[in-house]
């Protein structure tokens, strides 16, 4: 790694301090995952969405975005070799980059959609490198700047590892699904039951006349006129 790019290493670490960004590093080549924490009772029933920035401050470009259909953001969508999946519950979105290369690296932002609107859940950083050995070279190189500035923010770093399979999906969100399918097949039961039993009931009401006016008139035949 040359001077050049350290020098470059540590000017964007220092930057990233003050907008409170997270750092992600993955190896080219392999599979990173990203994770982006948040309130999920005040960004409940809001789609999220995966975008990219030109620079730190720049327009945010959408690239993948969770289901329209809110209940079913536990399935993991994918858009080229980006996925992201919803644990609505548990408060977590994860974004998957998979076989990253060098035109992956940037800046990223996870959203919360409202409307027309976004509300910003999570700056990220997304480093690529280009082997293991430069990804211990950079470990070394930040570890003193960690302390270096007490009114920095902390910045977070995630390493990349290959993935076998594909992450399961999050249990809350999977309960959450089936316990709606539950309370929808409950309510169509139940007004089925309600039509059934109305049509029940209207329909042996005029039968029950015509049964008794039927009886009067059989009984009446039987038993002859009734003498003055």
């Amino acid at each position: 790694m040359g001077p050049l790019w350290l020098v470059v290493l540590l000017l964007v670490t220092e930057s990233t301090r003050a907008h409170n960004t997270t750092v992600f590093q993955g190896v080219a080549g392999q599979s990173l995952q990203v994770s982006c924490p948040y309130d999920s009772t005040k960004h409940w029933g809001r789609r999220k969405a995966w975008c990219r920035q030109r620079d730190e401050e720049g327009p945010c470009q959408r690239v993948v975005s969770t289901h329209s259909l809110w209940l079913l953001a536990f399935l993991k969508k994918w858009n080229g070799s980006t996925a992201i999946t919803d644990d609505a519950l548990g408060g977590t979105l994860t974004v998957t980059l998979r076989n990253l290369q060098d035109h992956d690296a940037g800046f990223y932002q996870c959203q919360s959609l409202r409307g027309s609107e976004a509300d910003t859940l999570q700056k990220v950083l997304v480093e690529v490198l280009a082997d293991p050995q430069d990804r211990q070279d950079t470990e070394g190189l930040w570890a003193p700047e960690e302390s270096g500035s007490p009114e920095g923010v902390p910045v977070e770093r995630s390493f990349s590892r290959s993935l076998s399979r594909e992450t399961p999906f999050p249990p809350t969100s999977i309960l959450l699904l089936l316990a709606f399918v539950f309370l929808s097949k409950l309510l169509a039961a139940s007004a089925l039951w309600v039509v059934a039993w109305r049509w029940q009931k209207l329909g042996t009401s005029p039968a029950s006349g015509l049964d008794s006016g039927y009886d009067t008139g059989h009984l009446q035949t039987l038993t002859g006129p009734r003498s003055p």
